[in-house]
């Protein structure tokens, strides 16, 4: 529509500015039309009377009656003239008008058009605050202005247990808690400092010329004290807390993206060290930061250089002792720093992508042992720990059902291990896969079971078969505590829907007793056995169970 409207603005144009229409050529046509016409009648009407007259044609009166006619004729051939012309003036000044009104709407709907386009890229549709890109242009601009006497303060913070108030209430209403944070902190914070919302429930403050750095430090806790409240959501009351990293400029960052990367670097020791607090970036993390790093490129070559290995735990029927399957566990000797523990570079292998090559050379290395193992007759289950990443991902229904039939595998002796964090951040997806990998014969366990959120309420929708009950929640069971009274509570409830119990981390024969005699079907620990090597685990089943 718009495109039509400039074209027909641009052929008014056009035929405005034709020559022929000019002023100076429209007089000049009419003289020279006056010229013609007067002595095409001179002529015309001097034979005209010199024929019907003869001599008596030079009578005065006969001139006379010529001049009027003259007169007449030449005063309506300008009177069509003129009022033709005039016409066509009136309609140029009314096209005028209507071209200058629709050029005065076609400008005002570009200016709307253009502070719409300026908002969706640089405000938060969500929140109405200042996205990402509009913070770092900001801090960008207001470094290379004040390249040695600026200082800013940047704060990363994002809400603790955001995903799990979105499993809960679901993400409607996470969207209206991020309004509320946004609409409290607008109210307190002003030009020239900045809040930015920079995607999911993370949020920077930029305070900019702070005075005093002891003052900054209480500023940032005013704020997070009036965000840290009790909020009600769909009738429930969700206490909010938040943990925020701190970077200041130029002290630990030059530029936007280092000090972006500091203060996330902050924020996450503030979520390791228990979240709901304030960390600020220091030299130490630099150095951790440059450990991951190289542990890291490290880790890229672990896989070509064959440093990982498997071990294997056995896990216990506790009816009457004896080993009925493995847990699969991952191991990385280093030639020069030793042993590496999964918890360091398993997450780290995540946050990098470099998850799948790990996770596909486990399933590659289990497939062999599984060959060994069956070969030999023993035909225990094997359990298989999966990352929430390897889970996620598109391929990876196609991959484990390619290496089961490449390998042929008996996909029911197989246990998949999925983690409650695995799943949180998208429910409605995960019991999608978890059906897929259900429909192909797969063994499905929820691993760290007792640490999460609001694990009950995954019993009933999840399609899983088992759940392990973790090591954290067993060692702190004592007799006669809440947790044990909560303890005999998980177990009867997951018995009650079907599902098979596995204690991990039993290290003590009270703890194993203790399992037993709530009926939990199987356990795992050092009380047992401890993971070993894959040259051990059938020696270890032979000795266990000779026959």
């Amino acid at each position: 529509m718009t495109e039509k409207k400039d074209d027909n603005l641009q052929k008014k144009n056009t035929y405005l500015l034709d020559d022929s229409f000019s002023p100076t050529n429209l007089t000049t046509k009419i003289v020279l039309l006056y010229v013609i016409l007067g002595f095409i009648w001179i002529i015309v009407s001097d034979l005209a009377v010199n024929l019907l007259f003869g001599e008596a044609g030079n009578s005065q009166l006969v001139q006379s009656i010529k001049g009027v006619f003259y007169i007449i004729a030449t005063a309506f051939v300008f009177f069509i003239v003129i009022k033709r012309s005039m016409q066509i003036y009136s309609m140029a000044i009314s096209e005028l008008k209507q071209a200058y009104t629709e050029l005065d709407v076609s400008h005002k709907i570009s200016l709307e058009l253009d502070e719409k386009l300026y908002k969706l890229a640089y405000y938060d549709s969500l929140t109405g605050l200042p996205n990402k890109v509009l913070l770092e242009n900001t801090v960008n601009q207001y470094i290379l202005q004040h390249p040695d006497d600026g200082l800013i303060g940047f704060v990363y913070f994002d809400i603790d247990e955001f995903s799990n108030i979105n499993e809960v209430k679901g993400h409607s209403f996470g969207d209206e808690l991020i309004i509320e944070i946004a609409k409290y902190l607008k109210k307190e914070i002003k030009a020239p400092n900045m809040l930015a919302r920079i995607g999911g429930d993370e949020f920077v403050l930029a305070l900019f010329d702070i005075d005093h750095l002891d003052q900054f430090i209480p500023q940032v806790e005013k704020y997070t004290h009036i965000i840290r409240r009790t909020y009600l959501l769909d009738e429930d009351d969700f206490f909010v807390t938040f943990s925020s990293g701190v970077a200041l400029y130029p002290d630990h960052g030059k530029d936007y993206i280092t000090l972006l990367r500091h203060s996330d670097a902050a924020q996450s020791i503030a979520k390791a060290k228990g979240k709901d607090q304030i960390v600020i970036f220091d030299d130490e993390m630099v150095t951790i930061i440059k450990q991951q790093t190289e542990l890291l490129n490290q880790l890229r070559h672990a896989i070509s250089n064959k440093e990982f290995s498997l071990h294997y735990q056995p896990i216990i029927n506790l009816r009457d002792d004896q080993p009925v399957g493995v847990e699969t566990l991952i191991r990385w000797q280093h030639p020069i720093k030793g042993f590496i523990p999964p918890l360091e570079f398993i997450s780290l292998s995540e946050k990098n992508g470099f998850i799948k090559e790990i996770s596909e050379w486990v399933f590659k290395e289990v497939a062999t042992q599984y060959e060994t193992w069956d070969s030999e007759g023993k035909q225990f289950r094997i359990a298989i720990n999966i990352s929430a990443v390897m889970l996620m991902s598109e391929p990876f229904i196609p991959y484990v059902n390619e290496w089961v039939k490449l390998n042929h595998l008996d996909s029911s002796k197989i246990t998949l291990e999925i983690t409650e964090t695995a799943i949180i951040d998208d429910i409605q997806k995960s019991i999608h896969v978890l059906k897929q990998l259900k429909k192909l014969g797969f063994i499905i366990a929820l691993d760290d079971f007792g640490t999460g959120y609001s694990s009950l309420t995954y019993l009933q929708k999840l399609p899983i078969d088992i759940i392990k009950i973790d090591r954290s929640f067993i060692n702190n069971i004592k007799p006669n505590t809440e947790e044990f009274h909560v303890l005999r509570y998980m177990i009867e409830l997951a018995h009650h829907l079907n599902l098979t119990v596995i204690a991990e981390g039993i290290e003590t024969i009270e703890q194993a007793n203790m399992v037993k005699k709530y009926e939990v079907d199987f356990a795992q620990g050092y009380f047992f056995c401890r993971p070993m090597p894959q040259t051990r685990v059938l020696e270890y089943f032979k000795e266990i169970n000779p026959r």
